[in-house]
């Protein structure tokens, strides 16, 4: 019986064409990456035993720590409940505070501002006065009285005067808001 066996065996291994089997279970590679923060972790954590285990004393200065706190707030929360107990309002308050704040500033400092002082804005300067006309009354719509003015064969296009260059320079803002970006202080 086992000589037939065998003969069949010897033939059935002829008579089977097939490729061998690929496992199905063979996995693909792990990245380098995945290999290098597990090894990180696995690194931090055994540092984190050997100091469990060799310096107990760095454990002991951190966990005092919490204690401490957790002693304060119990003492805090104390004395809480026993000043709830002699009044219901607050002894403190951020409102109080602000209001009772006294701050003293020097008064005999003097801004100096030269009131003689003016300002001019111009605001486009062409060659043909027609050009110059219609800048002066594009402004006029805009409510801006503008003053054309002819010097060296130049018709400008001028705003002012103004007595403060804040003055100048919020009318310059409306003026970028209606796209006259070219306009500058004198």
């Amino acid at each position: 019986m086992t000589k037939d066996y065998a003969k069949k065996r010897k033939t059935a291994r002829k008579s089977n064409k097939r490729s061998p089997r690929q496992n199905s279970s063979s996995r693909k590679p792990l990245s380098p990456i995945l290999v290098f923060v597990g090894g990180v972790l696995i690194t931090l954590f055994a540092v984190f035993l050997w100091v469990l285990v060799k310096k107990p004393e760095i454990i002991k200065e951190v966990i005092p720590v919490k204690e401490q706190a957790e002693k304060v707030e119990t003492k805090e929360s104390t004395a809480a409940e026993s000043t709830e107990t002699e009044s219901s309002e607050p002894k403190f308050t951020y409102h109080e505070t602000l209001t009772n704040k006294e701050i003293k500033v020097d008064s005999t400092r003097v801004t100096t501002t030269d009131s003689n002082k003016t300002y001019i804005m111009q605001c486009g300067a062409f060659r043909k006065q027609d050009d110059a006309e219609s800048m002066k009354v594009e402004m006029a719509f805009i409510g801006f009285q503008a003053n054309v003015e002819e010097k060296d064969g130049w018709y400008r296009v001028r705003l002012g005067p103004y007595n403060s260059k804040r003055a100048a320079e919020s009318d310059r803002h409306k003026l970028q808001d209606n796209n006259y970006q070219d306009c500058r202080i004198w």
